[in-house]
């Protein structure tokens, strides 16, 4: 809504609003129904609750449900529509329009990572809802192949970026959902370092360029703004995860990716998640070196004043850049061990008893038993509650230490640690397939895409139009909620409300003002005589009444 006079701006900003209405819907209720079992909404009562609330029913939408997942998945929805994720992502290329600084911080640090920030926070209540784990993996992941593939082919360089934070959010879903929340928050923290770098160097190029941000028209930049160039390079180097293989050296992406990846394939068994993570590397190689390519290398396209114009942004532009810098290449080494250790030293960095990790399977039997016995002793043996009716209240002990949780019996991050070598090497082997594919289109044979779109065109159009999201939700909701708001404005708001304001303003009173103008005659017999008549009636009425009122 920053450039209110342009009319797509406009329509991105209410977009932005209307969908993350609908997750805070499923956020709302879930606040709701903590309230309702827990009677607190603070993080230490809800937490130390949530092992009595995994023992528990609701019921909603006749039916029931365990609450503890049934929590867990409402508030889920209102991270995936302040993160972007599948279903809740069409928001966030359309919020492009803003300015791009804007865009740096929305992408990298704040709106779009708070959902992130709130699944992993809620982790103690998240590792007792194994069904809300699921769905949070299966979302992740889907997205970050769904955002991967469209930015395959965008030609706007802040919506490949746009597309790519979409696809880095689902990696971050994927490793809370299989229960290894420090490596969520390890890929936050390094992803907010390339990302926006990345979008302030788009940025720098698009001045440049003269405002101009399709990436048809760039081409041989690399000489006109050299800094920029390098800028985005390491940015580029961070976020297609290049480092040296089976150590603890890489830039930031490498080493975060990686431990997401590991993480994914622990928790999944080598499963959907794991490979649609893969598969995503892949395609965040291609479309990052293809922005890199496009822009930067080649013979200059489009307007060739424009070209000849193009010169460095001031220092002001460029010192942020450089800062970033640092953070995109020395953060994950600096950090790996905080965030993917051993558990002792993941669990000083966030707080976290080790009695919760290491006492096996007596902590967690201990929270099982007590969980029993609250839920017997509140719920008079049948654990159940219905949202419609009187809340049942829970008991609870000591909520755990620390900003993050994991349950006694959750061994992935163990598991991950240990991952098969190539498993290790899937993302590195990804990423160079990336690279050379996009060096084989954009550099050594730059026919071949226009070859690819000639011959897959339905292929194309489908990944151009977003796998027809928008064009979708156009016909289900928003058709629909157009013609319903046209017939309650006319027939409700037309018929009903100015109906009946404008029948009594222009029906009944000009009938009383006409009554009432017949009664003046001009006669002054006529008013002498209504006169003497109100007295006589006047002084009965008083009479009658003992001359009280």
């Amino acid at each position: 809504g920053f450039y209110y006079r342009k009319p797509t701006a406009n329509a991105a900003a209410i977009k932005a609003f209307v969908v993350n209405r609908v997750g805070d819907v499923g956020f709302a209720l879930g606040i709701f129904a903590l309230y309702m079992t827990v009677d607190s909404i603070r993080f230490d009562d809800v937490f130390g609750a949530a092992p009595a609330l995994a023992n528990m029913q609701l019921h909603f939408l006749w039916s029931d449900w365990n609450a503890a997942n049934l929590i867990a998945v409402l508030l889920f929805i209102g991270a995936m529509g302040k993160s972007a994720q599948l279903f809740l992502h069409t928001w966030l290329p359309d919020a492009m329009e803003g300015p791009t600084p804007v865009s740096a911080l929305i992408h990298a640090a704040t709106m779009v990572t708070a959902g992130v920030f709130l699944v992993c926070r809620m982790s103690p209540l998240i590792e007792y809802a194994p069904e809300a784990k699921t769905l949070i993996t299966v979302i992740g992941a889907s997205t970050a192949l769904f955002a991967a593939s469209v930015g395959l082919v965008q030609t706007d360089i802040k919506r490949v970026i746009a597309y790519s934070t979409c696809s880095q959010l689902g990696y971050m879903f994927v490793a809370a959902g299989v229960g290894v929340y420090s490596v969520a928050m390890f890929h936050l923290l390094t992803h907010a370092f390339f990302k926006a770098m990345l979008f302030l160097g788009a940025g720098s190029v698009i001045h440049a360029m003269h405002h101009e941000q399709d990436m048809r028209n760039y081409g041989g930049l690399r000489k006109k703004i050299p800094y920029t160039f390098w800028a985005m390079m390491i940015g580029t180097l961070a976020i297609t995860g290049v480092g040296i293989p089976l150590t603890h050296i890489g830039f930031a992406g490498f080493l975060s990716k990686d431990a997401v990846i590991e993480s994914a394939w622990a928790g999944t068994q080598g499963g959907y998640g794991f490979w649609l993570l893969v598969v995503a590397a892949l395609f965040t190689s291609f479309y990052s070196w293809r922005l890199m390519f496009m822009t930067f290398y080649g013979a200059a396209r489009g307007n060739k004043d424009t070209h000849a114009h193009a010169h460095e942004s001031p220092s002001v532009m460029l010192v942020p850049l450089g800062v970033l810098a640092v953070g995109a290449v020395f953060s994950g080494m600096v950090w790996y061990g905080s965030f993917f250790g051993d558990h002792a030293q993941v669990n000083r960095f966030f707080g976290m008893a080790e009695p919760h990790i290491e006492a096996d399977g007596a902590s967690h039997g201990e929270h099982s038993g007590h969980s029993k016995d609250n839920s017997k002793d509140n719920s008079s043996g049948d654990a159940n509650t219905d949202l419609g009716k009187a809340p049942v209240v829970l008991a609870f002990g000591p909520a755990p230490q620390g900003a993050l949780f994991q349950a006694a019996d959750n061994h992935v991050m163990e598991k991950a640690h240990h991952a098969p070598t190539w498993v290790k090497l899937s993302p590195f082997i990804a990423m160079l397939l990336g690279f050379v594919t996009a060096c084989w289109f954009y550099l050594w044979d730059p026919k071949m895409p226009q070859n690819l779109v000639k011959y897959q065109r339905p292929l194309y159009l489908f990944l151009l139009n977003k796998w027809y999201f928008d064009e979708i939700f156009e016909i289900i909701f928003v058709t629909p909620a157009k013609k319903l708001g046209r017939v309650l404005w006319k027939r409700g708001d037309g018929d009903v409300i100015d109906g009946t304001l404008n029948g009594v303003a222009m029906g009944l009173i000009p009938f009383f003002t006409r009554a009432l103008g017949r009664a003046q005659s001009g006669y002054i017999f006529t008013y002498a005589l209504a006169m003497v008549l109100g007295i006589v009636g006047l002084i009965t009425w008083m009479t009658l009444s003992g001359g009280g009122f």
